[in-house]
Formats: structure tokens, sequence, C-alpha cells
């Protein structure tokens, strides 16, 4: 089955059928709409989201009923919503050539690793730096780019002074963050990538949320004061290799990666393991570090998201992690919609991704000094 098929299932699931009865999905819904504050609609609108939401419901009740299952589902807040709207909560948009495929982006450069090098076996960023606990909601906009890139920059930021940053403003690399090569997508809340945000910063800096006033409507960019951080460069990681990346979460810190997240919405807790090789890259996420679950007997990635901290474990998300990035060791496959991923105008038709969800297919971080 393809990722693009699996990725409707999520949110069709016409397939799947549970001997549900419709007073226990009306009563759930009810119970549902009144947790999650839903305004009211009309009755045609209302039974369409029913539908939604019992589908989600009992793919809820198929995954959770898998023998051995690595990963819980829940019903949360995504389960009546629509594809379309769903979509709106990934952020790439955007067509052609994945930026960072090669050495053309200024001021970016490509982090080499000694053959033989050897790391932990585990980091763990989310415990040991306060700035970890900064969750942001990106909402409506497809900002995962830009939550992504001030996560990593206020995080980078603690490792090398010791001292938590205030909250640095997304919102100021959405409304400012040029984007004429259409890089993820047009720009703005309709995409770009964390290299976009990356060089906004070296060149400008960036302030502080409660620095940047946004009104969430004209997109404009508005005038700050002096930055409250400005990086010194940043470093885009060569493109579907784990060691490069297990080497700079060992010794410098988080990492922006790029994910396919189409079968994310019902994540609980848990490793989860639901994509296929083949994989459509569409998020931006942050990525705090790697280890191994004991109890599971598997290797992950945490991975911090940007829908809330009600949704996962905590607005985290562990991934499965391989021992290999080659072949079918590494889940390897191939983006066969890059026009819907991390890429810029005029690029190949299909682009390699290894990882699970192809999250070593385009990685990048902040350098904060020399």
């Amino acid at each position: 089955m393809s990722n693009s098929t699996l990725a409707l299932l999520v949110f069709t699931l016409g397939s799947i059928t549970c001997a549900l009865s419709k007073s226990t999905v009306d009563d759930d819904y009810a119970a549902f709409r009144q947790k999650h504050g839903r305004q009211d609609i009309d009755s045609k609108e209302y039974n369409q989201r029913l539908q939604l939401f019992a589908q989600r419901s009992a793919y809820v009740k198929a995954q959770n009923s898998k023998p051995n299952a690595l990963w819980r589902a829940e019903v949360n807040k995504f389960a009546d919503h629509t594809e379309e709207e769903f979509r709106t909560m990934l952020g790439y948009q955007g067509s052609g050539n994945r930026l960072g495929a090669t050495a053309t982006s200024s001021g970016s450069s490509f982090l080499q690793v000694k053959p033989g090098k050897v790391f932990g076996e585990a980091r763990d960023w989310q415990k040991a730096l306060n700035t970890s606990r900064l969750l942001r909601e990106q909402g409506a906009c497809g900002s995962c780019w830009a939550v992504a890139a001030v996560g990593a920059t206020e995080m980078h930021a603690e490792v090398v002074t010791g001292k938590q940053v205030p909250k640095l403003s997304f919102k100021q690399l959405v409304d400012c963050v040029k984007n004429p090569e259409h890089c993820g997508g047009e720009g703005g809340c309709k995409g770009a990538t964390a290299e976009k945000a990356f060089k906004f910063m070296t060149t400008n800096g960036v302030t502080v949320e409660s620095e940047y006033e946004d009104d969430d409507v004209d997109g404009k960019c508005r005038v700050v004061k002096a930055p409250a951080l400005k990086p010194l460069d940043y470093v885009t990681l060569p493109v579907n290799k784990q060691d490069p990346l297990l080497e700079v979460l060992y010794s410098k810190g988080p990492v922006v990666v790029s994910v396919d997240a189409s079968m994310w919405s019902a994540y609980a807790d848990g490793i989860f393991d639901g994509c296929d090789r083949d994989a459509t890259v569409n998020h931006a996420v942050l990525m705090v570090g790697y280890g191994r679950d004991r109890g599971l007997k598997k290797d992950f990635f945490n991975i911090r998201n940007s829908w809330g901290a009600d949704w996962g474990e905590g607005g985290f998300i562990r991934l499965l992690r391989f021992g290999s990035d080659v072949g079918a060791k590494g889940w390897c496959g191939t983006d066969y919609n890059p026009k819907a991923g991390v890429g810029c105008d005029g690029g190949p038709a299909t682009l390699p991704v290894c990882g699970m969800c192809g999250v070593l297919s385009d990685s990048s971080y902040p350098v904060l000094s020399k």
C-alpha cells in the first residue's frame, strides 16, 4: 500500500468498519465536542464531522488491538478534522528540488563525520534543557518550519550559554522570511523551510515573542528593535545519512528534521512505526534526542512537534530508529511528490528518502558559537 493511500485511510478510513452503535457514537461525539470547545454548526456539517469521528474512532480501536504494537493511538482533537484541515497542520506546500541536497544555499555548510566516529548510546536534550518546554501550537498556519527553527535556536543558545533565553518569535519569521524560490511553499503560513528561517536569522537576527506584535491577519513584516539573538551560521546535514545526525545530536544539540507526518494525527504514545518506506515529506519538527526503549527493545528518535502539549507524549513523539541508513535496513524509499515537501522551484520528479517517515532526508541546525 502506498503512503498516500495510508494517509487517506487516516482521514477517510472508509475500509475500516467497527461494530459501534449509533447511539454510542453520538454520545461520544457530543462529549468530544464539549471537551474541545467546538462551536455550533449546521446539521449537514455536524453529520459529516460525526462520520469522520466515527471512522477515526474505529481506526484508533483497530490500531490499539494490534498484537505487539509499538505505539498507541487515541481519539484526540484532530478526530473530526477534514483532510484539508489537517494538511494545514503540516506546513510544507512547495515544489521542486529539496533545499540542502546540493551545496547551493549561501551561509550554510555541510558537516563531515570522521569514519569510525562513536556516539553515546543516548542523548536527551528534552530533559537537559529548560527551553525544551517552550512548546508551541501552530494552529491552522503552516508555520512548522518557523516553529522548529526558533525552537532549535533557543535550545542551542541554552547549550552554549547555560541559560534559558526568552521565548523567541516564530511569527516574525512567518511574516518576514522571503521565499521567492518557493522552497517548501509560497512563504509564511503557506510553507517555507528551516534553512530559509536560519538564513534570515543569521542576517537579521530574531526578536523575542513579547516584542513582536502580530495580529495574525495581514502577514506584514513588523519593524522590531535590536534582535534578541543572531546565529552566526547554520549547517545542513548530508541527505539521508544517520551518523552525522547522531553526532550532532550527541555533541551539539537539537536538529530540525523534515518528515512525512501524514499518519501522525492519532498518535498518543509509544514508538511510532506507521510510515511506509515511500514517504512524502511534508512537515518540519525538532529532533531533541535519541535512545532505546528497554521495554519495547527498540531504538528511537525523540521529536518535539508543533501541535501543542495535548498531543502525543506531552507534545513529543518517539520515532522508530533503524541501525542503518542504506536500503531496506535503513527504511529507504522514494518521495514521489517532492512538490508537496521541502522543495524549491525546478527539481526532479522524485527524491530518495530514508528513515521512518523520511526523517533522514532533510536536517539542519543553527550555529551560535565559534
